[in-house]
């Protein structure tokens, strides 16, 4: 039987931001985009006003455009968002950086308008459970130490109360494809293994996460699920510690 994957949900934290943005900002036009890194999201900005750009449940670590003489502006620290405005009537590219280390581009296309604030919407990284027996599928404490598993293999969070290895061993997987394990981290009743997966053929790779489910793994989480080639992007794996009786 092929795993369920869960469906997923705006986290509270994410619709409190943009409940922020509306009350703070209620003379700013909404535009919402998904972020997607290697994608470029096209938005329109004031040329008379200031613009804010924020990632929903997120901070804004830092704006960049290619010619400074563009843009005014920057990200602020404590509010992590960032206020910018446009120095020219063309369109032009920005990188916004996110604190989560993923990089967004945008194209700014100026108009004579009020004042726009653009939410970029992180993907967040769910676990599709594999089928286990019974008793552990309604036990949510299980659940939840699965969850803070894979928050401490993504970095969302900080590691407590397990062994953390760091390594690179490469595994055969697929033609056109490198594997290696990165990071091992083990708990009392679970190991959750981090892999990176590169692209080396010519042809873009569709990955699906059942691929990766065999004896033992009750979870696995891929970052994204289309690669183009020359791209990399990580493989979260999570099984029953066999030591554990």
């Amino acid at each position: 039987m092929q795993p369920n994957r869960l469906k997923k949900s705006r986290p509270l934290e994410s619709i409190l931001a943009g409940i922020a943005l509306l009350v703070t900002g209620q003379a700013h036009a909404l535009q919402v985009v998904d972020g997607v890194e290697g994608k470029t999201l096209f938005v329109k900005v004031s040329t008379r006003d200031l613009n804010r750009i924020a990632i929903e449940g997120g901070k804004v670590r830092r704006i960049k455009a290619a010619d400074d003489a563009m843009l005014t502006g920057s990200a602020d620290p404590d509010t992590g968002q960032a206020l910018i405005q446009p120095l020219t009537q063309d369109p032009f590219g920005i990188f916004v950086f996110s604190q989560t280390g993923k990089t967004y581009t945008l194209v700014l296309q100026p108009q004579d308008i009020p004042g726009e604030s653009i939410v970029i919407r992180e993907q967040r990284i769910e676990a599709s459970p594999a089928s286990v027996p019974g008793a552990i599928e309604k036990s949510s404490s299980y659940q939840q130490a699965i969850k803070g598993m894979l928050q401490a293999l993504t970095g969302e969070t900080t590691p407590g109360g397990v062994e953390a290895r760091k390594t690179w061993e490469e595994i055969r997987l697929w033609k056109g494809s490198r594997f290696a394990l990165e990071q091992t981290l083990t708990s009392n009743s679970l190991v959750g293994e981090r892999y990176r997966l590169f692209n080396v053929s010519d042809a873009p790779m569709r990955i699906a996460e059942q691929e990766f489910y065999k004896k033992g793994v009750i979870a696995v989480a891929v970052r994204d699920l289309d690669l183009e080639p020359g791209r990399s992007t990580l493989v979260f794996i999570i099984k029953r510690n066999a030591e554990v009786n």
